[in-house]
């Protein structure tokens, strides 16, 4: 979702956390785009995406608050499932703003209750099969942002990937699985979009707990994709579709490249993007949403290089 307002927290927090942005290189993949959705199917609003498998992709729309499954159809992705979204207790509208599959379930960010959108409460939520919320944890250590200028990304990062690249906490402790009882089996990172921040979390029984933050290398964050050995962070029209990637080097992410997007897709509000876990003929399948439905679609669809 766009920033309607930035008070003086935010401004604030994107002196301290903005960091001079990398010189960018063009998109690494095809140049063409496409539509990939049928003509107004999802409206404005849709925001997170993520693949499952290299033929079942998530949504989430954050308002109304909702999840939308996609299988392909031909040359476009249909949907195969809608359901809307409350909080583990039944009740209110999540602002799902991204949303991640992982081995441990399907999990989902808010950065408010849209039946009181006048509070910030970044959350990660996690859903199985019904409407309900069966997790759901409040995110500490994030600064006093404008309530529609939360957390707007979400990616899963393996355990395995961060024991095996030495990845260290904030305090130079190198990361132990075995200290964060009930997290699952990796962590997960989370764009703030007021200050372009990336945190990491492992979600513990007894709540979330932040290990780590560092700079995307853009103002602003619209999405996160870990694609098994880099994780991407994106942003919308603010940043013109700019795209960073992470690696883990001295036991931190540290900013690897920046891309442009595709040229078609210069300009757009682009708030989700997926890379698909399949490699064919040299390609991954990439997907786009665009929250503002531009030409009454809101899916693009392109091509990313496999040796990036």
């Amino acid at each position: 979702m766009r920033i309607k307002a930035i008070g003086v927290f935010t401004v604030l927090a994107l002196s301290l956390a903005i960091t001079p942005a990398q010189a960018a290189t063009a998109w690494p993949g095809d140049s063409a785009t496409r539509t990939a959705d049928g003509t107004s199917v999802f409206g404005k609003n849709l925001s997170g995406l993520s693949f499952e498998s290299a033929n079942v992709v998530w949504a989430v729309k954050n308002s109304p608050s909702t999840l939308y499954r996609l299988v392909p159809n031909g040359a476009l992705w249909k949907v195969d499932q809608t359901r809307s979204l409350s909080f583990k207790d039944g009740q209110g509208d999540p602002d799902a703003e991204g949303v991640v599959s992982t081995p441990d379930g399907l999990f989902v960010v808010s950065e408010r209750d849209n039946d009181d959108d006048n509070t910030s409460a970044p959350t990660i939520l996690k859903y199985g099969t019904g409407s309900a919320a069966t997790g759901e944890w409040a995110l500490p250590g994030m600064p006093d942002v404008d309530p529609n200028a939360g957390p707007e990304g979400i990616a899963w990062v393996p355990d395995s990937y961060l024991t095996q690249n030495g990845f260290k906490d904030d305090t130079g402790k190198t990361y132990n699985p075995a200290d964060y009882s009930g997290h699952g089996s990796g962590l997960f990172a989370v764009g703030l979009e007021a200050t372009g921040q990336v945190y990491v979390y492992a979600l513990q029984t007894t709540g979330a707990k932040l290990l780590a933050k560092f700079a995307s290398g853009q103002k602003q964050v619209m999405e996160l994709e870990f694609d098994g050995s880099r994780l991407w962070t994106t942003c919308d029209d603010h940043c013109n579709g700019r795209a960073t990637t992470f690696t883990i080097s001295s036991g931190k992410f540290k900013l690897k490249a920046t891309y442009d997007p595709p040229a078609k897709l210069s300009g757009l509000n682009l708030e989700g993007f997926a890379i698909s876990p399949n490699c064919v003929g040299g390609k991954k399948v990439v997907l786009w949403s665009d929250d503002d439905n531009t030409s009454s679609h809101a899916l693009r669809s392109g091509s990313l290089n496999c040796t990036v």
